[in-house]
């Protein structure tokens, strides 16, 4: 399904290329596969994340006509001994205020929930951008957040029910969470309504006006992935990092009297600067640095990993949970990067690496088979890998 949600319903490259950051579309789900995100997230798995996690605001909220319900209205507080105080939020309060026009807010539930986590890695993976994922339940026609606009771009999953969209486009190119100015006057009138059914797809390019309700009395339920930017400002800053490494850039500067050793300094600087700005590989080592120091989703792997050491048991099921893990082959050597850290490997491992950095389950016989690898050889790569954190071992 993750595959298939970036290549066949977003059509792969060519969203990359056309839409992100560029157009809002719809996708419409073919009548037969309208359940086809059923399996993200069903009304009994919100509520036993509701009631078995310790959520509180703003990560758990409710929002109606844009302003955010008092915790007040639906919450009891509860005192521990150990414990910080807690805002619990209370289920039949709760349900009075979503009768009333109140929207149920969930965010970030790919940490939570491990369907929704396997589709933040996929994506990860295909966009190469970090992806935080949040869940939306309404029953009435009030909007919860009226018309706003996103510093990032969003992909709408319609999980059931529907939505009613207006879309007004955007008032400032680009705008980014941290701006020079701050545009807060919407359109007058939407470029496009429409609604969201079960299976539906919807992008929104950040800066975009939009606003959204349920249709009155039946329940919706959605998902919103907002996608992680990448702007000239991300790269510049960057390369700053990156020039630490010249020492013309780490002296002291020129004190103000000295115009001299000013200008010098300068030409230094902007010749360092000129000379990445020509590279025509600048954003392609952008990009591979940003993923190869993305960090996991999960990974513990108790009682495994406090271990002596892994055993040899074919079985075992292995998984990467780094998903923009960076490989790189080079004469006899292939080299690993994910989450800040680098192993250079025999050439021999590049079939192990290559089936681990598909984000997909496997087992340790899998990769002893798939490499022609000693069993033993291959558990001492995946414990090496499972005590830095970024994979993760289970029982059969």
């Amino acid at each position: 399904m993750i595959d298939d949600l970036i290549v066949e319903v977003l059509g792969g490259d060519d969203f990359l290329a056309q839409d992100l950051g560029r157009a809002h579309r719809v996708y419409p789900a073919p009548k037969d596969e309208q359940d086809r995100f059923a399996g993200l997230l069903t009304w009994r798995a919100l509520n036993q994340l509701l009631d078995t996690h310790r959520l509180e605001p703003p990560r758990f909220r409710l929002a109606i006509d844009g302003t955010t319900v008092p915790t007040s209205e639906y919450c009891q507080r509860r005192t521990y001994r150990r414990m910080q105080p807690w805002e619990a939020p209370q289920p039949h309060l709760v349900a009075e205020q979503l009768r009333a026009g109140a929207t149920l807010v969930l965010d970030a539930i790919e940490e939570m929930h491990p369907p929704i986590r396997n589709l933040v890695c996929g994506l990860e993976r295909h966009l190469r951008t970090g992806v935080q994922v949040n869940s939306y339940a309404s029953w009435t026609a009030t909007e919860g957040f009226g018309v706003h606009w996103d510093d990032h771009d969003v992909i709408v999953l319609q999980i059931s029910g529907a939505k009613r969209w207006r879309i007004y486009g955007p008032t400032r190119p680009a705008p980014m969470y941290r701006d020079v100015t701050f545009e807060d006057q919407a359109p007058s009138e939407p470029i496009d309504e429409f609604t969201l059914r079960a299976g539906d797809v919807l992008h929104v390019p950040r800066g975009w006006w939009h606003a959204a309700a349920a249709s009155a009395g039946k329940p919706s339920l959605h998902l919103t992935c907002g996608l992680a930017t990448h702007t000239g400002v991300d790269l510049l800053a960057w390369l700053v990092d990156e020039l630490r490494a010249e020492h013309a850039i780490r002296q002291d500067l020129p004190r103000p009297g000295d115009q001299h050793g000013q200008d010098s300094w300068r030409a230094q600087a902007a010749k360092l600067v000129q000379e990445r700005l020509n590279d025509p590989k600048l954003i392609s080592a952008y990009f591979n640095s940003r993923d190869a120091a993305y960090g996991a989703h999960g990974g513990f792997s108790l009682p495994h990993a406090v271990a002596e050491a892994l055993p040899t048991d074919p079985s075992l099921s292995v998984q990467l949970v780094t998903p923009r893990a960076v490989t790189r082959t080079g004469g006899d050597t292939v080299t690993l990067e994910a989450a800040e850290q680098r192993w250079i490997l025999d050439q021999r491992a590049a079939p192990v690496l290559r089936i681990l950095t598909t984000g997909q389950l496997t087992t340790l016989g899998c990769l002893a088979e798939r490499s022609a690898t000693p069993l033993e050889d291959i558990a001492g790569l995946i414990d090496q890998l499972l005590r830095a954190g970024v994979l993760a071992v289970w029982e059969p």
